[in-house]
């Protein structure tokens, strides 16, 4: 993938999906529980509005290839992610 002019993607859309792309490779290789490590990845990142546009960018994609792969629906796989968002949202406004 490259952000060069004439790519089918614009830098913004390309720094986007990089954004995502590392939230969701962080996630997916840290020996820590999954929260903790979707927590920090997050955390890591430096603009929240990349990383929100990149998420659901990445979260689209893996989700058809999910569907595809194990012959659940897009819908299914988009939902259990969608649990996953919800409990998390709800944990980080518990009071400390």
């Amino acid at each position: 993938m490259s952000s060069e002019a004439g790519s089918w993607l614009s830098p913004t859309q390309f720094r986007c999906l990089r954004s995502g792309l590392r939230v969701v490779t962080a996630w997916a290789a840290e020996d820590r529980e999954p929260d903790t490590a979707l927590q920090q990845a997050l955390h890591d990142e430096p603009d929240p509005f990349e990383v929100v546009v990149g998420l659901a960018t990445v979260s689209r994609l893996l989700a058809i290839e999910l569907a595809a792969a194990t012959g659940a629906t897009e819908t299914e796989v988009l939902s259990r992610l969608d649990a996953t968002v919800h409990r998390l949202q709800g944990a980080g406004r518990e009071p400390a």
